[in-house]
């Protein structure tokens, strides 16, 4: 059997992920293209405090997976020559702040900056939403009514436009809490100032994915070929759902941080949202997915952020079982209980030791480790000791103490 849906030893899932009936009403872009944000939105976490050093092998790492773009800060500009002067094939998008596009005079002297380090996109954030307008007067220092910071935010990409060396995105702050006909009247003012790229953004994460899909269509149908682009945060658990969904109103580029790191309850996991790309959607993001796990790892160590144990895709326990039933399948057969392999992102199944955990689960956790064929009686023994030692243990059997255990029976 051969259908995108089935690859042998990688991944089974719905074949109605891919049913015309199912993608009727989808405006699924030809392409897409992958964004990584680990170097701006995935330091913006409490710790996190990395070397120059740390940024460019950061970089070259992400590039050697085949991710195209990178965001990095505009407030960092040391870094972007650095990470420029490495000699990769990513793209470096410098994200221009509020801070700084809220007075458009210092919006500009940014976007001259952004140009002399080097960056190949500028992507402008703009407050102009009825929620967050008043952050000109209170951060630009400028008082405008929501017309006129529109006026100046078209001024800003015409300025950008003017310059060479650089694409100019524009970032919509809060998208899905502007009235729908103001949304439209912005899109269609930044199109006709000649924005590159458009990227629509949910910063408070407080939409449902149903908003995503259709804003990104409304949107789309405004920029034409104009690529959309999308942002969202996981205050709510549904920043890849948002992500997919503004994906199927047409967006094209999608973004995220290694391991989710990012504000508040952080963004889409990279590895996770590349892999649905490829098994549920059946693009070719060129991506290599099976080195996420090692890229995973090292990201936890230099941020100082360990990596989460029930993080779907590269945390320890992502592909783990303890139910019993799931270790009593028929030969040969991996997918009762699984829709993908631990293999696509480079992890590894785990056994682990609980309550629930039988006999068959514990032969192959002493198979996996090395220990031999435990024997029916020899299983039901480890069995027995496991759980009068669980009784007294607020942490999980390591593996050196699963062997001793294992030892003792045999």
């Amino acid at each position: 059997m051969s259908e995108p849906w089935f690859n042998d030893g990688q991944w089974w899932v719905s074949r109605y992920n891919y049913d015309d009936d199912v993608r009727a009403d989808m405006q699924l872009p030809e392409t897409v293209q992958l964004m990584d944000m680990t170097l701006r939105e995935g330091r913006q976490v409490a710790g996190v405090a990395l070397r120059l050093d740390d940024v460019v092998e950061f970089a070259r790492r992400i590039d050697a997976i085949g991710i195209p773009i990178i965001e990095m800060h505009h407030d960092l500009p040391d870094e972007i020559v650095e990470v420029k002067n490495a000699g990769l094939d990513v793209q470096v998008q410098a994200l221009v702040h509020p801070t700084a596009t809220l007075n458009p005079a210092e919006c500009q002297k940014e976007i001259d900056l952004c140009l002399d380090v080097g960056s190949d996109i500028i992507c402008l954030a703009f407050a102009i939403s009825d929620a967050n307008i008043a952050l000109y007067k209170s951060m630009g220092r400028v008082d405008l009514t929501r017309e006129e910071a529109l006026d100046k935010a078209c001024e800003s990409v015409r300025y950008g436009k003017e310059k060479e060396g650089a694409l100019i995105s524009v970032n919509l702050m809060d998208f899905s809490r502007l009235d729908l006909d103001w949304l439209r009247t912005i899109v269609t003012r930044l199109r006709d100032a000649g924005v590159d790229i458009l990227r629509m953004d949910d910063i408070c994460a407080c939409c449902i994915p149903a908003v995503y899909r259709h804003h990104a269509g409304v949107i789309k149908d405004i920029l034409g070929d104009v690529p959309l682009a999308i942002h969202s945060h996981d205050d709510f658990n549904l920043a890849i759902a948002g992500q997919l969904a503004a994906l199927e109103g047409g967006a094209s580029i999608l973004e995220g941080c290694i391991n989710g790191l990012g504000e508040r309850a952080g963004v889409p996991n990279l590895a996770v949202l590349a892999s649905i790309l490829e098994i549920m959607y059946g693009y070719d993001t060129g991506v290599d997915l099976q080195a996420f796990q090692e890229l995973s790892e090292w990201v936890a160590d230099v941020w100082n952020q360990p990596l989460p144990a029930h993080l779907a895709g590269v945390g320890r326990t992502a592909f783990s079982h303890a139910a019993e039933v799931h270790y009593v399948l028929p030969e040969d057969d991996e997918w009762a209980f699984n829709a993908w392999s631990p293999s696509v992102v480079g992890n590894t199944a785990y056994v682990p030791t609980c309550h629930y955990s039988g006999p068959e689960a514990f032969k192959l956790k002493a198979r996996t480790l090395g220990l031999g064929e435990l024997s029916t009686e020899q299983a039901h023994a480890v069995l027995d000791k496991v759980r009068e030692e669980l009784r007294f243990r607020k942490t999980e059997l390591t593996d050196q103490r699963f062997a001793e255990i294992v030892a003792q029976v045999g």
